[in-house]
């Protein structure tokens, strides 16, 4: 999984230094007009169109369970970690929930010392299921490959680490074995790449030594980003991109797992429509719009389908569902006439159920539940005994840390932004703050923007801060950026504030 960029793309509150502050958002839509005012993939016809989630949603991996399917998805430093969505229809997805509440494996995942883990964490999880019992494998940089198991996919879920591994798919075999494929490839003999396909004991905790079954590409074939290993009608497949350059989306098959592969494309230049030029969600040469990285399944009736993801600049990465047709033994995207193309509007898959249009996600939140809207993650890991929603039932109280900039403000809340366009309205109470506090309303990305009051001994004023650009942020990178002046604006504003942001993906 290649990290070109660091666009984040969140809409976060923020607090920083020391004091109180309430706030009570409300997120609406203008990217479909039904009543939650949030985007749907289903047109309400027997029809659907991409994406599944006009927002971030990245490295998707797909099981179906029964009348039942799982997708899961990267959250890299966010929390809660490793995002869990269910379906009965492949269009209409819900949050089932997360893999892990807090992603607490060092001071970096805290944003302690001004250092972070910004575009580093939860990488490429892949699910399974076998046996009764749900799986999730995810690499975290630097700190090995994260073994998730629970009897439900909404938990509890049980860890266990072991050495780390690069963009993984596992295969639970009918011969007993569990296969593990990774990383981007390896240089072989007479112009081969090898990628290394290990085997893990049966109670995943660790894995068995000296075995090795190599996938082995001619020259002139290339794959290997984000793996998905499968064995389906006796033969074995590994779907997976071309790294760099335009990423393609390939498939290779073989009889053994030993070999020999055969590599064809499996779908070719593919944007859904989406001109290459479109400003803010890609640059003309941005080689992510094309469909890349992607999982796969099948329904009851013998239907296969595709999730697969694409770049979208600021708007993040994004998921389309696309229909797959067998071509000689390959598994292709794309339908019969128009292979390795995919249509943007489609027919809803034939999975036995008819449900009703309904959004993936809803980001409205009165704080007056007790709990948090599961949409909500936290910037790395929070200090929890710095928020609350119980101090003042109905808000949510964020009492502020220490912090150098703003992206090492640690108890920072987040959302995805939904595309293509969207607002957020902040209602904001500072009348708990004390000199040297800071709160406001941000958007978390690559630069990234806020407005907020800062109070100072003298009283308080609205300020707008445009940041430059952060650095890739790798695992210990500083998470302290510099910010340029900010912009003034009133002093001594009304201690209850109602504060906006507005993201139009399309222009910018």
């Amino acid at each position: 999984m290649q990290r070109s960029r660091c666009s984040l793309g969140f809409v976060g509150l923020i607090v920083l230094t020391a004091g109180i502050v309430a706030a009570a958002p409300q997120v609406s839509s203008g990217a479909s007009p039904d009543v939650a005012r949030h985007w749907t993939a289903d047109n309400g016809n027997g029809t659907y169109s991409n994406p599944l989630f006009y927002e971030e949603f990245e490295d998707p991996d797909i099981i179906r369970v029964g009348d039942t399917y799982y997708l899961a998805g990267t959250t890299m430093h966010m929390n809660p970690a490793v995002q869990l969505m269910q379906s009965k229809d492949l269009v209409n997805w819900e949050l089932a929930g997360y893999c892990m509440d807090r992603l607490d494996l060092g001071p970096n995942f805290r944003l302690e010392n001004g250092r972070g883990i910004y575009g580093q964490g939860i990488w490429a999880p892949c699910i399974r299921h076998h046996n009764g019992m749900f799986y999730v494998f995810t690499n975290v940089n630097g700190a090995g490959l994260q073994v998730f198991r629970s009897k439900s996919i909404r938990g509890p879920w049980e860890r266990n680490q072991l050495p780390g591994r690069h963009d993984i798919s596992v295969l639970f075999d009918d011969n007993g074995k569990v296969y593990i494929i990774s990383s981007a490839g390896n240089r072989g003999p007479n112009g081969t790449t090898v990628y290394p396909i290990e085997e893990l004991t049966p109670d995943l905790a660790a894995f068995v030594p000296n075995v090795r079954h190599d996938m082995v590409i001619p020259q002139g074939q290339r794959m290997g980003e984000g793996h998905h290993l499968y064995k389906i009608n006796g033969k074995y497949y590994d779907v997976s991109a071309i790294p760099g350059g335009p990423v393609n989306q390939m498939v290779a098959r073989a009889d053994s797992i030993d070999g020999p592969w055969t590599v064809t494309t499996m779908v070719d230049g593919e944007t859904l429509g989406v001109p290459g030029a479109t400003p803010a969600r890609a640059t003309a040469n941005d080689r992510g719009l094309w469909l890349h990285q992607g999982g796969m399944c099948d329904t009851p009736c013998g239907q296969w389908w595709c999730v697969i993801m694409s770049d979208h600049g600021s708007a993040g990465r994004m998921v389309a569902l696309v229909p797959i047709t067998w071509d000689d033994g390959f598994p292709l995207i794309g339908l019969p006439g128009n292979l390795r193309k995919a249509p943007n509007t489609w027919l809803k898959p034939d999975t036995g159920v008819n449900q009703a249009p309904k959004p993936a996600f809803v980001h409205d939140d009165n704080f007056d539940s007790g709990k948090l809207n599961p949409h909500w993650q936290w910037n790395h890991v929070p200090d929890d005994t710095k928020w609350s929603l119980t101090e003042k039932p109905g808000v949510l109280r964020l009492h502020s840390l220490p912090a150098e900039s703003f992206y090492a403000a640690r108890n920072s809340i987040c959302q995805r932004p939904p595309a293509p366009e969207s607002i957020m309205t902040v209602a904001l109470d500072t009348s708990g703050m004390v000199a040297g506090d800071t709160a406001g309303l941000a958007l978390l990305s690559s630069p990234y923007a806020w407005i907020g009051v800062v109070k100072t001994a003298e009283g308080t004023a609205l300020q707008m801060y445009n940041s430059p650009s952060m650095s890739r942020g790798r695992r210990g990178a500083p998470a302290a950026v510099p910010d340029n002046p900010p912009t003034a604006g009133p002093i001594n504003p009304p201690s209850h504030l109602w504060l906006r942001v507005h993201c139009n993906f399309d222009t910018d």
